[in-house]
This record gives structure tokens, C-alpha cells and sequence, in this order.
């Protein structure tokens, strides 16, 4: 039995060095690594010998920086949003949403007075033009029957 335990740990041992990440860009094995970041030690990623990937590491620490920050103004803004408002504030928009609203009426009642005086004018137009036609065609009717 001690033969076989020694085998067996052997092979994984032997398996733990013969693991061999994607290629790199480069075309070069990479090998299993660790990052150690202030805010995520112990990440791992791959790297091979000639790129460590130091400077995209460095990258992304900024990108994460930036959105980290746009979240928390983001989270910010939508607990500020999502907060009732207080009964001055509430006061307040309603009487400015009451002042628009007697605004927009006004001027709706101003547009419909003139809509109901073009209408009554555009009536008494037609009736008039009716009114001249049939005058017109009386006379010439009266005067074809005289001849």
C-alpha cells in the first residue's frame, strides 16, 4: 500500500507541473499566477515569461477604480431619488405644478374660443355662399323663362 500512496502523489505532483494555461498572444504557454491588489488579493490569471501582464493589471486597477466610484455615485443618487419627500418640498411642486396646469387651461380656453369663432364664421360663410347661389340661379332660371 505505501508504494501505491507514493505513486499516487507523485502523479499529482508530476500533473501539477505539467499544467500549461492558453497560449499567449505571443504564441507561448502561459502558467498559473497570482495577483496580489490592494482591494483583490490573491487573483489569479495567466501570464507567460516574457508578458506578466503588470501593465494590464495596472489598467484595469484604474477602469475598476472608476466604475467602482460611478457606482457608488450612481447608488447614491438612487437612494437620494428614492427617499419621500418632505411636505414643504411636496407643497412646493404641487403649487408649481397647479400654476402650469392654470397656465396650460388658460391657453386652452384662449385656442378653443377661437376655434368655436372660426367655426361660427367658416357657418355663416357657407350659408351666405348657399344663399348667393340659389339667389343666382333663381335669376338666371326666371330670366331663360322670360326669353
Amino acid at each position: 500500500m505505501a508504494k501505491s500512496e507514493g505513486s499516487s502523489s507523485g502523479a499529482r505532483s508530476s500533473y501539477k507541473k505539467k499544467v500549461d494555461g492558453p497560449l499567449c498572444y505571443c504564441n507561448k504557454r502561459s502558467t498559473p499566477a497570482k495577483a496580489w491588489t490592494d482591494d483583490n488579493p490573491g487573483r489569479r490569471f495567466w501570464c507567460c515569461g516574457s508578458h506578466e501582464f503588470k501593465q494590464s493589471l495596472l489598467e484595469a486597477r484604474g477602469v475598476m477604480d472608476r466604475q467602482r466610484e460611478e457606482i457608488r455615485n450612481l447608488k447614491q443618487l438612487l437612494s437620494t431619488a428614492s427617499q419621500p419627500a418632505t411636505s414643504e418640498d411636496s407643497t412646493a411642486l404641487l403649487l408649481e405644478d397647479g400654476d402650469r396646469l392654470a397656465e396650460e387651461k388658460k391657453k386652452l380656453e384662449i385656442a378653443l374660443i377661437t376655434s368655436v369663432e372660426k367655426e361660427k364664421f367658416l357657418r355663416q360663410f357657407v350659408c351666405l355662399s348657399l344663399g348667393g347661389f340659389v339667389a343666382v340661379t333663381v335669376i338666371l332660371v326666371i330670366s331663360i323663362l322670360k326669353k
